[in-house]
């Protein structure tokens, strides 16, 4: 009778401090974390994944989660480790080390680090067996080895997989943290959503299906829950930064006590992925973290409660604008030939609508229904809106339609070649290698002169119809400046992937110099500059703005 109120009384007392776990967690015993680099929304719609699709269907999952700020990987990995973000964890980028960093962790352990995942689980229960296997090295900066119990960096995806496989038949780890890196190469080195890149995610799916075949052959598999995820997406050769290409990722839970069939309506985030695992085991979470559990995901566990907004539609409903480019640009230049703009969405129920001004789409605006020319430059927005008041994020494409051409439109250009370049050289210590005229401020027409080490200053005029505050901006890889009448407006310099700065003037109505900037260190080179204004959105310089002399 005694044991028997004990027993009762744990129980009451378990139930207190987790409401839902004796309902969530079952007889979970393992948790196992297949993490992919890179591998986005659309790479999973688009490929050919019937594995991940399978996990769906009979598991929970989400397809919004957004992921952290600076979408790069360090970050998002730490933020499923450590259930935190950025400006908890100090990890601001792929350089930080935990001897070397800039912004120090908000609280830390007695190892002098962030609380991750396994110090969490370690601390709740010594004598669970915690395991990582990686591909990238940089992966193992960002916990702390003292509670990993089996650690590996592997050389590529199929090292990984096999040392998962031995891993899981041989130790049958409580929690096992995976690491792949392909999708993130392919997206670098061919561009995302090119067939290469898909090949990448459909080696993921196949990959994945083994390792959870590897869990019934070691006879764990009705005891495991397996969370399937990535720190971010991509768009073009680069990670889409700030865009929703970029900073939405799936999010898939299979497995032991998951609900099946079951779209996740709650928003879930990356730092949700240490809450959960720690969840199921029933670890106390450290006060500092801020992920939340997926608890809405497991059987028998209550709808989540006050969503107060709608959540915007993935962003494989984002419709898609042609002509684009594999490097992300939408539109183009027409010069003496028709600019017929197609958009296509693979939402069904709903309706596309869209701008030619540069303004954000609504409900009143005009219904997609065939493809139309842009008679002149311009900037077409498209939105998707479904039946059941989702809406899609906004796509857009910048037209610029060209009528004239003389031999005074667009600007001259000088290339250079440097050493080991980290920023803009000073051009005064260089002699050009290359000279000429070119229509726009972009590297479009010579993008196979440019190589590693290599510079370029573009010069000439614009002209400005209405006197204002006008905005430039400049969106590079690597570094850039922008100057207007000799003044620095925009600095966009140093050595990094695509992403923009902008700075505004006062100008006059009439003709203003302009000079841009730029040098590529090494790996794809881009660059663009747009301009907005009194009356004029946002859009890419059109060459008929511009005078080389």
């Amino acid at each position: 009778m005694k044991n028997k109120l004990i027993s009762f009384l744990l129980l009451f007392f378990l139930s207190c401090l987790f409401p839902n776990a004796t309902l969530a967690t079952g007889n979970i015993k393992h948790v196992i974390v297949i993490g992919v680099d890179a591998m986005s929304v659309g790479g999973i719609k688009q490929a050919n994944t019937p594995h991940f699709h399978e996990y769906m269907r009979n598991g929970a999952y989400s397809l919004r989660t957004r992921n952290v700020l600076p979408t790069i990987s360090a970050p998002n990995w730490e933020a499923m480790l450590t259930s935190s973000g950025v400006a908890l964890t100090g990890v601001t980028s792929n350089d930080w080390r935990n001897d070397n960093y800039s912004l120090p962790p908000a609280v830390t352990t007695e190892n002098s680090r962030y609380p991750d995942i396994f110090y969490v689980l370690k601390r709740s229960d010594p004598t669970l067996k915690t395991a990582s296997i990686h591909q990238w090295e940089g992966f193992g900066y960002l916990y702390d080895h003292h509670f990993v119990d089996i650690d590996a960096t592997c050389k590529d995806e199929r090292a990984t997989t096999d040392k998962v496989i031995e891993v899981i038949k041989k130790e049958k780890p409580n929690f096992l943290f995976i690491h792949f890196d392909q999708c993130d190469h392919a997206g670098h080195v061919f561009g995302h959503m090119t067939p290469k890149y898909i090949r990448a995610v459909e080696s993921a799916d196949q990959l994945a299906s083994e390792i959870v075949n590897s869990t019934k052959e070691a006879g764990i598999f009705d005891e495991t829950l397996f969370i399937i995820v990535a720190d971010h997406g991509g768009k073009g050769k680069d990670h889409g930064h700030e865009t929703l290409q970029g900073n939405e990722v799936p999010f898939i839970l299979y497995g032991k006590s998951v609900k099946k069939g079951y779209e996740i309506p709650a928003l879930v985030r990356l730092y949700d992925v240490g809450a959960t695992a720690a969840f199921v085991f029933q670890a106390e979470m450290p006060q500092a973290w801020e992920g939340r559990p997926v608890e809405c995901a497991f059987e028998g566990s209550a709808e989540p409660q006050h969503l107060i907004g709608t959540c915007m539609a993935p962003s494989t409903l984002i419709p898609l604008i042609s002509p684009h480019k594999p490097n992300g640009e939408v539109g183009g230049l027409f010069v003496h030939k028709k600019a017929l703009v197609t958009i296509e969405c693979a939402g069904t129920d709903g309706k596309i609508r869209y701008t030619t001004d540069g303004s954000v789409p609504t409900v009143h605006s005009e219904v997609y229904i065939h493809p139309f020319e842009m008679t002149s430059s311009g900037v077409v927005k498209a939105t998707w809106f479904g039946n059941d008041g989702k809406k899609s994020d906004c796509s857009k494409g910048y037209f610029r339609v060209v009528k004239l051409v003389t031999k005074n439109t667009g600007v001259a250009y000088k290339l250079y070649k440097g050493i080991n370049l980290t920023k803009v050289p000073d051009f005064s210590l260089l002699k050009p290698i290359l000279q000429g005229k070119t229509l726009e401020i972009n590297t479009d027409e010579m993008e196979n002169k440019i190589g590693e080490n290599t510079a370029l200053v573009f010069q000439g005029f614009i002209n400005i119809d209405k006197a204002g505050t006008y905005t430039f901006f400049t969106r590079s890889d690597d570094g850039s400046k922008l100057y207007i009448d000799g003044n620095q407006i925009v600095d966009n310099d140093g050595d990094h992937g695509v992403q923009e700065r902008q700075g505004a003037v006062d100008l006059t109505k009439g003709r203003h110099a302009i000079k841009v900037e730029y040098f590529n260190a090494s790996g794809g080179c881009f660059l663009n500059c747009l301009i907005s204004g009194p009356g004029m959105p946002r859009q890419i310089i059109a060459p008929d703005l511009l005078e080389n002399n």
